[in-house]
């Protein structure tokens, strides 16, 4: 098997378009496991019932925003191990640092670019995959 047909990854936008876009982006790298969803309570859902390698969510969400379904993946014992990527236009050093020290695995600014998704996500999947 390889990384496109083992890894299962999870979309987390409440802006359909950027859902979308994203998704298709994946698939067109080659990913045959993708699924997404508009928030972090439809992704709590997805996350209880399904196993994903990789959570790819926006940060400013409703009801439940990426900060927070980062926080629930890290203390879940069962979904901690998951890459977790955040994608937001939130910049700040500030806020850089708070998605770090949550637990975040890398973090993507917008607007987005397909290289930047495309690296990321590589790099996180391979990362993840590699023993220490």
């Amino acid at each position: 098997m390889s990384l496109h047909d083992d890894s299962n990854i999870l979309v987390v936008d409440d802006v359909n378009t950027m859902r979308t876009q994203i998704k298709e982006l994946l698939i067109g790298f080659g990913f045959h496991n993708v699924d997404a969803v508009a928030n972090g309570e439809e992704a709590k859902a997805a996350l209880t019932s399904k196993t994903y390698h990789l959570v790819l969510s926006d940060w400013h969400m409703e009801p439940t925003n990426g900060m927070e379904l980062l926080k629930f993946v890290r203390s879940n014992p069962t979904l901690k191990p998951m890459a977790f990527l955040m994608i937001t236009a939130e910049s700040t050093k500030e806020r850089v640092v708070e998605a770090i020290k949550s637990g975040v695995d890398d973090y993507l600014v917008k607007p987005l670019t397909r290289a930047q998704i495309e690296t990321k996500v590589y790099t996180i999947l391979l990362k993840k995959r590699t023993p220490a």
